[in-house]
């Protein structure tokens, strides 16, 4: 996508403050009722809001204060869960963005909300029916999911709802989104292999999955012997389509002791352990294999936990935030919340001397 989206101007709470002269917790008491204000700042707040434009969420303001209050809720509204495929099988059967969407969506209705799913590239829907659809629901809050296999060009209304990106970036526009710290976790697992007696770390996954996280695994790789200088330089193995010849051939002409990868292709599960045990070599037995994302394909790998549950929660957390602040469009400074992940020891990767 190479067009360029202007910033948004959808009025904001913090606007309204300031032309009211007021901080952003008074005008959004004066706008909610939620306490007792004078009249006067609270008639300036409302005709600032009047004259700004701004249109106070009430569903989210009467969720945030009976969460505050510990008050059950019953159902207030609705956000959407956009996912950019034709069938909803392609997403939910990539672990990661089922626990993604599980944990959103637990989320969502403890806040008194439930979450629709809806598939951007199903046929005869488009960007523009899509808002017309979601318009017509009153839904004002959407959550756009992870792409399975591949960048996609996405084109919604954007200037007309509140969006937060769900374990992905879009290049453009660009939105606020909540990720994995993919870089952070190629360093800590390289830290741990390392720790395991392994200096000749390869980086093995398909084209798609660096794409889809702009180039973050790739770059992190790329930049570990930066602080890691006995760590041997050996190229990674990022081909369009991961097959066994390929990748033992990568292994033996590399001395590779240790690869780094994930646990599926297209959401298939990885069989490089199946390789490296049927192959000729008796030494390739002795290669450890590491995960940049443990799930349940290969629950008993050594690798890194994403959290990918956590992610969905504070997805539903900023689109919260935003829908509360009455933010809608493409943000002029997008915000990227990062997940950190933590290393799960498991039985691919085994120290000097273990059996």
């Amino acid at each position: 996508m190479n067009s360029v989206v202007p910033p948004r101007t959808t009025p904001t709470l913090h606007a309204v403050a300031i032309r009211a002269g007021v901080s952003i917790s008074t005008a959004s008491r004066c706008l909610s009722g939620a306490a007792k204000v004078a009249k006067s700042t609270q008639l300036r707040v409302l005709a600032a809001a009047t004259a700004a434009g701004y249109h106070h969420n009430t569903l989210v303001g009467q969720v945030m204060r009976a969460t505050r209050k510990g008050v059950a809720q019953n159902h207030l509204g609705t956000i959407a869960f956009v996912t950019p495929v034709a069938d909803s099988h392609e997403w939910r059967a990539t672990p990661t963005l089922c626990r993604n969407w599980e944990a959103a969506r637990e989320r969502a209705e403890s806040f008194g909300f439930s979450i629709t799913e809806f598939t951007l590239s199903s046929r005869g829907m488009t960007g523009g029916r899509l808002g017309k659809i979601l318009a017509a629901r009153g839904i004002s809050g959407v959550l756009l999911a992870a792409f399975p296999t591949e960048p996609h060009e996405i084109s919604l209304p954007w200037d007309d709802f509140a969006f937060v990106q769900v374990g992905h970036r879009l290049k453009s526009p660009r939105l606020d989104c909540v990720v994995s710290d993919h870089t952070e976790a190629i360093t800590l697992a390289a830290r741990q292999i390392v720790g395991y007696g392994c200096s000749r770390v390869g980086l093995a996954i398909e084209q798609y999955q660096d794409e889809i996280t702009d180039g973050r695994w790739s770059l992190g790789y790329a930049g570990l012997r930066s602080t890691m200088p006995d760590l041997a330089e050996i190229p990674p193995l990022l081909p369009a389509q991961m097959n066994a010849e390929l990748f033992l051939e990568w292994v033996d002409r590399h001395a590779v002791d240790c690869v780094l990868t994930l646990s599926t292709f297209r959401n298939e599960p990885n069989l490089m352990e199946t390789w490296l045990a049927t192959h000729e070599r008796q030494t390739s037995r002795n290669i450890g294999l590491a995960s940049l994302d443990v799930t349940s394909v290969h629950a008993d790998w050594s690798g890194i936990e994403q959290h990918s549950d956590e992610i969905g929660r504070a997805a539903v957390d900023l689109l919260f935030s935003k829908l509360q602040a009455g933010e809608r469009g493409v943000p002029r400074l997008p915000r990227t919340l990062q997940v950190h992940g933590h290393w799960h020891d498991g039985r691919t990767l085994r120290r000097p001397g273990q059996i």
